[in-house]
């Protein structure tokens, strides 16, 4: 039993080592966004005031530009905080947001290839903001 679970593993890791890459480089145009936390141990979370959110772009050599906003919990009159483009820089994009009240706040995320074309690929996260 232990030989036959010691080789499903291995041919398990074996396709995910060959079937992973082939899919990020496959040129069909996705592009994966993820956020990146300090520590990921945890649900995303924050004391009021200021946060840098990083958001990961694979593969890793995608050029373009990327965008953040923070939509504002229901329960407050805030306006939502915004991030304009920026280029990607060594497949990260980096955005420092203030927020001034407590809640569940939802951070967007926006990829375009070039300037002033259409968003091609989109991530939402969500941030407990609290005291």
């Amino acid at each position: 039993m232990r030989r036959l679970l010691c080789a499903a593993l291995i041919v398990a890791s074996s396709i995910g080592i060959i079937v992973i890459p082939a899919t990020a480089d496959s040129g069909d145009g996705k592009v994966l966004l993820s956020f990146d936390y300090s520590d990921n141990t945890g649900s995303p979370s924050v004391s009021n005031g200021p946060f840098n959110v990083i958001v990961d772009i694979l593969p890793g050599d995608t050029t373009g530009l990327i965008r953040m906003f923070a939509v504002a919990p229901a329960s407050t009159n805030d306006s939502n905080l915004v991030c304009h483009f920026q280029w990607i820089n060594q497949s990260q994009a980096e955005c420092a947001f203030n927020f001034p009240d407590n809640g569940v706040w939802a951070i967007h995320t926006q990829y375009v290839v070039v300037p002033q074309t259409d968003v091609v690929a989109v991530a939402v996260t969500n941030l407990r903001v609290d005291n």
